[in-house]
């Protein structure tokens, strides 16, 4: 017995003095290390590093940015399975220990002296905590030590609960994803709430090791770890057997999955990149979570995109098939497993998808598609592909699918009107854009058939000379130079000299043919060069060119020469497309814009755009306050005039002065209250009557003109309107197409052309065949089931009968009158008809200018 008391005290004394060296080595280490700790005290507000994303208008998601994909959770958002599941598989006394599981510890420790390897952890989910947020993931015994201190450091500062909750926001579980919310998305695309208990458990699986357990890159592994996840569950009693047999037994459901993007805006996501980047950095822009709201719409912006891509595929195939895109080499000997792997290198490109040519028929083919299915494209999918042989010509009309196709051929197809078709990627590029003429927000924005294949925006960064889309604007500035709708010009061809460069200039309708004397109503309409050409010479190059930077049009990129009549200058298509809007507005200019607010991740607004905006209303109110002033013979309340402007003070104080207002009955004015401030009021730029006859003249293009014979043909509902009003433009050798329309309520702009300027679109191709479609698909849904706008008519407007053919007053002789719209001091009685030009009109065959 004594011999046992004396062993039992030896070893109860060599164990105390165990102890005592762990103690008195956990206390140096802690002297050692803890000066170098970080400080832990607000790591309750640590920051996320959360991606920016951009929304439209209505909140639906555009695009998202950073190095890191995460949604940021609370602890409630969690399903209670998968808390269950990480606890029991991590750290089962999560909720007992004070941030170090020393049972975990000690395990660790007598598998490092049994095995000699350190390839068991007893990390706790707090210490995993200060791991990813404080610590290097290498395996050290100093970072192991400094990571236990800095447990015991977060367990003081933060609840149980508090710290589950950071640490489902910060664990990384691959594939860029950060955070529980982000995994959901990434793996299942899906909300945490959406999943079900295999799906928790293969996510509970994955922090132990990120590469090696997600279930994307090693199925094997993950379906692995979730069966030792789900024994863990039952075990601790968190599931019954029925529950784990039934879940281990389901297959791996997870794909990768991208951000729920649901609006394809890509052009306008990376106009907000970059405009983010240039405000904040690079480095904050991608991690501190901003929300960017833009001016987008969505079923706007779905409703233009479609629009670019059918009108460029139409046009695409009315110049005929370019063939094959490649030939999949040795196609016989290859299996079906083969071809789908090459096609799956092949990206899809807009709705083009890409497909094998496997059979073909007299006037059928069977394709193979990246999915592993086979269909048939039909006759009527094949028979438009004539070959290209350049943009102006092409080959005979197949007679059968072998004179289109061959077996082994890569092709691009797409799905039209319910059949699958024959298709191509066009090479022609296109861009279009839709603003608000009230205040200039960017509506939708196309900068080309798709982003993926060329980032370079259309809309936004190509110049390109707009023909004459630019004509309304020379009309507009003749107008101020006293001409009316209804003066003469005479259509005839020029001839003229130009000394400083050798050379002569000649433009010509497009037409070939001229019609004398005509009326500028009618010019427009028929987008007449020579009358065009012949105004800027009478009303001068600079004139014309200062006139259309009044308007907003950049200076820096036109000439005052005489051909800027004819669209020789060189703008975007957004340029061209606020311009536009200056006639829909009634004569205002408006600065395009596309975000509307910027939030950070706490929902602050750190930016609200306060855009130059249209208000007819403050307009009235500032007239009000003009006239009552006049009367009462004092300033407007707002003006600023002191009240020691008001009267002459004999004594100079304020006192007297308001006393004696008040004893005169002549009380300071009170103003309606503004609806924007003053200096937020668009700018009248175009004279209000002058804006009103221009865009009447560009009613009769949609109804008489150049726009008329496109929509007729393809019985547009847009003819029924009479609100709508735009104009079509083509340049030299058609290297460029343009329409650009307007109501009301939007003004957009359409353009074709290719992004090689040499390159002709055709000799048959022009704007109103080529861009204006673009611009008709998405006016008719923009404006289906909307009531007519109605353009208020100004004063000083003057409704008169005129003779057609000499633009005078008609008179009861007059055969055929029209009615037509002056400014009251420019009625033809008072105009002298093209007084400017007489030697040309005496003599239509005269060369001078």
């Amino acid at each position: 017995m004594k011999y046992l008391l004396r062993y039992a005290s030896k070893g109860i004394y060599f164990i105390s003095l165990i102890g005592l060296m762990i103690v008195m080595g956990f206390t140096g280490l802690h002297l050692n290390l803890g000066p170098t700790l970080p400080n832990v005290d607000s790591i309750g507000q640590i920051k996320l590093q959360t991606p920016m994303t951009i929304f439209s208008k209505d909140n639906e998601l555009i695009a998202e940015f950073g190095d890191y994909r995460r949604i940021p959770i609370t602890l409630s958002d969690v399903p209670e399975e998968f808390i269950h599941a990480l606890i029991a598989t991590e750290d089962k006394r999560f909720y007992e220990h004070s941030g170090v599981d020393f049972v975990g510890v000690m395990r660790a420790f007598v598998n490092l002296i049994t095995t000699g390897t350190k390839s068991q952890g007893a990390s706790t989910i707090t210490q995993l905590v200060a791991r990813n947020v404080y610590l290097h993931r290498k395996r050290t015994f100093t970072r192991k030590f400094r990571e236990i201190f800095l447990a015991w450091k977060i367990e003081s500062r933060l609840n149980k609960n508090e710290i589950l909750e950071l640490f489902l926001n910060l664990a990384h579980f691959s594939h860029r994803a950060y955070g529980l919310g982000a995994a959901a998305q990434v793996y299942y695309g899906k909300e945490l709430k959406e999943l079900t208990l295999p799906q928790l458990a293969v996510l509970a699986g994955i922090p132990k090791g990120e590469s090696v357990y997600n279930p994307i890159s090693n199925p094997t592994k993950a379906k692995e770890r979730r069966g030792h996840v789900l024994r863990r569950m039952l075990a601790e009693g968190y599931i019954d057997q029925a529950t784990y047999t039934e879940a281990n037994a389901t297959p791996l459901t997870a794909e990768k999955h991208g951000a729920k993007i649901s609006v394809n805006a890509p052009f306008v996501a990376e106009i907000i990149r970059q405009e983010m980047i240039g405000r904040f950095g690079r480095e904050a822009a991608y991690s501190d979570g901003f929300k960017v709201y833009t001016t987008v719409e969505s079923k706007l912006q779905h409703t233009a995109q479609d629009a670019l891509r059918h009108s460029l595929l139409d046009y695409d195939r009315r110049h005929g098939y370019r063939g094959a895109e490649t030939q999949l080499a040795d196609f016989a000997n290859l299996s079906p497993e083969q071809w789908q792997s090459f096609l799956d290198t092949l990206p899809k490109v807009a709705d083009l998808a890409p497909a094998l040519v496997v059979e073909i028929a007299e006037q059928a083919a069977t394709v193979f598609l990246a999915d592993g299915s086979q269909a048939v494209i039909d006759w009527e999918g094949l028979s438009w592909a004539r070959q290209f042989i350049s943009t102006n010509k092409r080959g005979p009309k197949p007679k059968q699918a072998a004179d289109i196709l061959q077996v082994g051929d890569v092709i691009r197809v797409r799905i039209a009107n319910n059949q699958l078709q024959l298709s191509q990627i066009p090479e022609v590029s296109g861009g279009f854009v839709s603003i608000s003429p009230k205040d200039g927000a960017v509506e939708a924005l196309v900068g080309g058939f798709d982003f993926t294949r060329n980032q370079f925006n259309m809309v936004t960064q190509a110049r390109r000379q707009p023909g004459s889309n630019i004509k309304p604007f020379i009309y507009s500035a003749a107008f101020e130079k006293g001409y009316t709708a209804a003066s003469i010009i005479n259509d005839a061809p020029i001839f003229e000299e130009d000394i400083s460069s050798e050379n002569f200039w000649r433009p010509k309708n497009d037409s070939g043919r001229y019609k004398g004397q005509t009326r500028l109503r009618v010019a427009l309409r028929n987008s007449t060069n020579t009358i065009s050409a012949r105004l800027v010479r009478s009303i001068t190059p600079r004139f014309a060119k200062n006139y259309l930077e009044q308007i907003g049009l950049p200076a820096a990129h036109m000439k005052a020469v005489p051909s800027l009549g004819l669209g020789s200058a060189s703008f975007t298509p957004l340029e061209v497309a606020t311009a536009y809007a200056t006639f829909a507005n009634g004569g205002y200019q408006v600065k395009p814009y596309f975000i509307e607010r910027i939030e950070s991740a706490n929902g602050d607004i750190l930016f609200k755009e306060e855009p130059m905006t249209v208000c007819i209303e403050c307009e009235e109110i500032l007239e009000q306050q003009a006239l009552a002033a006049a009367e009462q013979d004092v300033p407007a309340e707002g003006s600023e005039a002191t009240v020691e402007e008001v009267i002459q003070q004999p004594d100079g104080t304020e006192e007297t002065a308001l006393q004696l207002i008040a004893d005169s009955n002549k009380p300071l004015i009170q103003s309606p209250e503004m609806p924007i401030d003053k200096d937020k009021m668009a700018p009248r730029v175009i004279e209000e009557r002058n804006a009103f006859i221009l865009t009447s003249m560009m009613h009769d293009v949609i109804h008489r003109g150049t726009a008329w014979r496109t929509l007729f043909n393809s019985k547009s509902p847009l003819l029924k309107r009479r609100d709508i009003g735009g104009k079509t433009g083509t340049t030299n050798d058609a290297k460029d197409a343009w329409f650009s329309g307007f109501n009301s309520d939007h003004a957009a702009t359409a353009w074709v052309g290719f992004a090689d300027h040499s390159i002709s679109l055709g000799s048959n191709e022009y704007g109103g065949k080529a861009a204006l479609p673009i611009w008709q698909k998405y006016m008719e849904v923009v404006l289906a089931g909307k009531p007519q706008s109605t353009m208020f008519e100004p004063i000083g407007i003057v409704r008169a009968r005129i003779d057609p053919e000499t633009g005078k007053l008609a008179n009861n002789n007059t055969l055929k009158a029209e009615f037509e719209i002056f400014r009251a001091e420019n009625t033809p009685e008072k105009m002298p008809v093209d007084e400017t030009l007489p030697d040309l009109d005496a003599d239509p065959s005269s060369n001078i200018f």
